[in-house]
């Protein structure tokens, strides 16, 4: 993902089966799949396995197939729909569930969140109440969360499939938290960020949605995890809980006479990016990258870098563009095992962006 600009940022009788393919919002009912473009790396689709009845006294039992078409292997999914008017979950298999505000939120069971380019897996769900049939959508972690400023809004929202995600903001920058009703409100550690509001969440039965600014330069980690009213019980129910964080790294705004800054991340290796003489390149990754090296040095210069292996903070580097010419911003993964006596086997990742800067 590459973000330009001064404000960079970054589903009694027997039914025929019915499918409702989810690509975003598009349905097709009965028919060939849509070919609209999957959006969040995953699709959903749903068929109707048995219906009967009509109304509050009606059901059906319906299964989900959702499949990983993204490039890289998901280790999560998410698919939620809208309740009709009426309806209700009975039970489920193979996923979590939760309803609130009308809204169905599905996660993957703990054995079948690991989809590879082009797997898939199924779940199920007996819904009471009137007989239409889900329309979902679906996300998953094999796709990067969108940084790019909305009109309106938080700056940059994150979401479940953005686990273990990092996104870097600008001071002053506001960053969004959608995450279903049965997670605890979030926490944050450092000064970087500070709370805005928050809403919903384990117990009240709604979708947690908080938002925080950025207020100062350095690293926040955002921290919540699952909670069900069954785990209070005696005896308490064995549902797991899952833990879900975000890096955060914040930046100062560049100066206001600066030429456009771009943002590039783990998505963006093997880039070529185009810069004029002035414009800034912040280079964003997580912790276990060392910090980049420049070749051929010159053409871009470091002004700032912050974070990355050993420190066990997100990677913050920021060059200046300071003559015409080409350059390759390269770094790669490192572990601590890997420096003790006998060494793991931990692969190691590398990364570059090919800039070209001209005049």
């Amino acid at each position: 993902m590459i973000a330009s600009g001064r404000s960079v940022l970054t589903a009694g009788g027997i039914l025929a089966a019915t499918t409702v393919v989810a690509l975003g919002m598009t349905t097709v009912a009965g028919g060939a799949p849509a070919t609209a473009t999957p959006a969040g790396g995953c699709t959903a689709t749903v068929r109707v396995d048995s219906r009967w009845g009509s109304g509050e006294s009606g059901g059906q039992i319906v299964t989900f197939t959702v499949a990983n078409t993204a490039s890289a292997t998901a280790n999560r999914w998410t698919v939620t729909w809208p309740l009709t008017d009426g309806q209700r979950i009975v039970s489920s298999w193979n996923t979590s569930v939760s309803a609130a505000g009308g809204t169905v939120t599905a996660t993957n069971a703990p054995y079948n969140g690991v989809l590879t380019p082009g797997a898939s897996t199924t779940f199920g769900v007996q819904l009471a109440g009137p007989t239409t049939a889900p329309t979902p959508s679906c996300t998953n972690d094999a796709v990067p969360p969108t940084t790019t400023s909305p009109p309106t809004g938080a700056d940059v929202t994150v979401r479940e499939a953005d686990n273990q995600r990092t996104v870097t903001l600008y001071v002053g920058q506001t960053l969004g938290v959608t995450l279903a009703a049965d997670y605890l409100p979030v926490s944050t550690t450092g000064s970087a960020l500070t709370p805005v509001s928050t809403s919903g969440g384990f117990p009240t039965g709604q979708p947690l949605v908080a938002t925080l600014r950025a207020v100062a330069p350095g690293t926040a980690e955002l921290t919540t995890s699952t909670d069900h009213a069954c785990r209070h019980t005696t005896p308490p129910c064995a549902l797991p809980t899952v833990l879900w964080t975000v890096h955060v790294a914040v930046i100062e705004l560049p100066p206001t006479d600066a030429g456009q800054t771009v943002v590039v991340s783990a998505p963006d290796n093997q880039r070529d990016l185009t810069l004029r003489v002035g414009d800034t390149l912040v280079v964003s990754l997580a912790s276990n990258y060392v910090p980049p090296t420049l070749s051929p040095a010159g053409v871009v210069v470091p002004a700032e870098v912050t974070g990355g292996y050993p420190s066990g903070q997100p990677l913050i580097a920021r060059y200046v563009a300071t003559a015409p010419g080409r350059v390759d911003v390269s770094t790669i993964t490192d572990n601590l095992c890997r420096h003790q006596p006998t060494p793991c086997p931990s692969p190691q990742v590398r990364w570059v962006v090919h800039v070209t800067v001209t005049s």
